[in-house]
């Protein structure tokens, strides 16, 4: 096993904090797997004393703590996501840039008035900068007109440089891809992933991945996941509590509700090897974690795969159909059974 000497192990420095799996879109790409079905919110009480654990782990590394609110969506529960920000600000998390951004695809934006007032009210909040979504994935669920009239609005309300759009040359030439068949919506998706390399895990993997060229799993043999799980600096908290690594999700390294986030950072750090899931992925990456599932009936798919995140997403399905290493491999939530229309060479 790899020692943490070979690379630094980091403190968390960044962080997502998910207020719900909640989003009006069920995205292909979505690595979290979101969509209209789930219903469950963060308390924003919950949500600020994760983000004020956080803070003091980092503080206590000297260093200093960002956070962003994501999702799912997180304008789809206006008061949960103003209050959240407002007892953070009260609490003086938002100072000095430690709101960095509040992530959205926009689907609420049907008015300049509407855009003016909340982006407002977030900007005298803290919020460093407002990120919106714009790809040929929303844009099968989000009008391209909304996701203007919030870019342009929030340009007017916090400056240019205060918005970011993911992605930028999408959002240059947006178009509108509900009137695209699957070979034709699929051509573009190839087109804008060679251009953003993006992770494949979550429904991702399972709707994205296939259309990618795909490789045999002893390609990535040796490609571990030390850097993304000790060194990535980066974590994300959905709304039960559940800390996951990076955009690692579906990857459990404890629950935020039931323990510090203090003592789960020195658990992973200090006590992986005693986990069999963080011990394989950290020694060995997916490849290690996917031949010792062999041993229990796993089969790697035909087709290959396109990378090790896409490889390791597979492993982890299978292993939590199963019911194994049930506080490291899941939620429910981030393997939910199939939620859209079948695809042959899904694995």
């Amino acid at each position: 096993m790899p020692s943490p000497n070979d690379n630094p192990i980091r403190p968390w420095t960044f962080a997502g904090i998910m207020l719900s799996y909640w989003c009006n879109a069920r995205c292909e790409f979505c690595y979290v797997s979101c969509g209209p079905d789930a219903s469950h919110w963060a308390e924003p009480r919950d949500a600020v004393r994760w983000w004020r654990e956080l803070a003091d782990l980092a503080r206590g590394h000297g260093k200093r703590l960002k956070v962003h609110l994501t999702g799912g969506e997180p304008f789809g529960n206006w008061p949960v996501l103003l209050e959240t920000a407002r007892l953070a600000h009260a609490e003086g998390l938002t100072a000095g840039g430690a709101f960095q951004k509040v992530e959205t695809n926009a689907f609420w934006a049907d008015g300049e008035d509407i855009v003016r007032e909340r982006v407002g009210q977030l900007d005298r909040l803290g919020m460093r900068k407002l990120a919106i979504s714009a790809d040929p994935f929303h844009q099968r669920f989000i009008p391209p007109e909304r996701v203007r009239t919030c870019v342009e609005t929030a340009r007017k309300v916090l400056g240019e440089d205060r918005v970011q759009v993911r992605w930028l040359d999408w959002y240059e030439q947006m178009r509108d891809t509900r009137d695209l068949n699957r070979q034709q919506w699929a051509a573009i998706v190839r087109d804008a992933l060679a251009r953003h390399p993006e992770r494949l895990v979550g429904r991702a993997g399972r709707r994205v991945a296939p259309l990618l060229e795909g490789e045999p799993a002893e390609a990535f043999a040796g490609q571990t996941c030390q850097r993304g799980i000790l060194g990535a600096k980066h974590v994300h908290i959905d709304p039960c509590g559940n800390v996951f690594p990076g955009t690692c999700a579906g990857v459990i390294l404890g629950n935020a509700q039931y323990r510090p986030i203090s003592a789960i950072w020195s658990d992973v750090t200090e006590r992986y090897a005693g986990n069999p899931v963080l011990a394989a992925l950290i020694a060995g990456g997916p490849h290690a974690l996917s031949r010792c599932a062999e041993a229990g009936g796993f089969q790697l798919h035909p087709a290959g795969y396109a990378t090790k995140c896409h490889l390791c997403s597979h492993v982890r399905r299978f292993r939590f159909e199963r019911g194994e290493f049930p506080a490291t491999i899941g939620p429910g939530q981030c393997y939910p059974p199939d939620d859209l229309p079948a695809d042959p060479d899904d694995p």
